[in-house]
């Protein structure tokens, strides 16, 4: 019997155009995953969410968890971060899931996660780091600070095997995010991702640093990735690697730039402008205009962290 594997992401509804090019990628290269997506919303009786391919929906409130509490001091990014290790908890329970794979809704896959799913043969934690090599010390964004201040390793990915070391790490970790997740690095927080620096550490043995540069490219490791094309959908990494997933991070389809955040552009970096094209139309298709426009249903209490760090 094949053992049970999901993928799943996190978001609101004004997320959930990137969601569903997600979804339709994953039942495209990943037919025998199972796709869950845990709304941290209030469901619109205006949204048919039937009609979304491939989505099994979740509400972020049937966690067992103090939902009230975490709408009182998270905001968004806070609260569709926090509740991550929540989540997987959740999916190993409720479905005796073997593998479950995390993906942020804003990343999009190109190939085929067989190879992904090897590297569960070596350990049960699956990570990707941010950067391999040195980056230019140069004006803009990215240089190797970022990372110091937000983590080694990008938590838009995350994958898990069920085992020992996975469930204290998911205990762990979600006692620190639904407690600490706030997005604040000058105070050393920031959401659910800087903790993961230590859990190569924690679980040195059941740790998978994936090298493969072909995994979670994105708009902060372009010093060191290029793209070749395959066909009108496949790509080669450094003309070495399949790309198996891109990050669209901080992507604006209206201004169809890589990114406002970072340095590159398509004039710096045209390779990756034929995977950003491709992005943009499946955006459109899956309706961005409107679910852009939902507003999230929460409004964090501002002083709050303020009140945590005078505890």
């Amino acid at each position: 019997m094949n053992p049970l594997k999901i993928i799943f992401t996190v978001c609101t509804n004004n997320y959930l155009a990137q969601a569903n090019v997600l979804a339709k990628s994953v039942k495209k290269l990943a037919p025998d995953y199972t796709f869950y997506l845990f709304l941290a919303d209030e469901f619109s009786p205006e949204i048919e969410y039937s009609k979304l391919e491939n989505i099994n929906f979740i509400n972020w409130q049937d966690l067992p968890i103090d939902c009230e509490d975490l709408k009182k001091k998270f905001d968004v990014v806070e609260l569709s971060t926090g509740i991550k290790a929540s989540c997987f908890k959740y999916l190993f329970s409720k479905y005796e899931a073997e593998i479950v794979h995390y993906f942020d809704p804003d990343i999009r896959l190109f190939s085929s996660l067989n190879h992904l799913d090897a590297y569960f043969d070596q350990a049960s934690i699956l990570l990707t780091p941010h950067i391999f090599n040195p980056i230019k010390w140069q004006d803009g964004s990215p240089n190797e600070n970022l990372f110091l201040r937000h983590g080694l390793y990008n938590l838009g990915y995350l994958g898990l095997k069920k085992s020992e070391a996975a469930a204290a790490t998911l205990d762990w970790w979600e006692d620190r995010c639904l407690k600490m997740g706030f997005n604040n690095p000058k105070y050393g927080f920031f959401v659910d991702q800087l903790w993961m620096n230590y859990i190569p550490l924690f679980h040195p043995k059941e740790t998978f640093i994936i090298l493969d540069k072909g995994y979670n490219m994105g708009p902060w490791n372009l010093h060191e990735r290029s793209l070749n094309s395959k066909n009108d959908s496949s790509f080669m990494v450094n003309g070495e690697s399949n790309l198996v997933f891109y990050h669209f991070s901080s992507y604006n389809y209206k201004q169809h730039e890589i990114s406002r955040h970072y340095r590159y552009t398509f004039a710096s970096n045209p390779d990756v402008k034929p995977v950003y094209d491709i992005y943009q139309k499946e955006m459109i298709e899956a309706g961005v205009e409107k679910f852009e426009l939902f507003k999230w249903a929460y409004t964090k209490k501002k002083s709050f962290l303020k009140k945590f760090l005078k505890k």
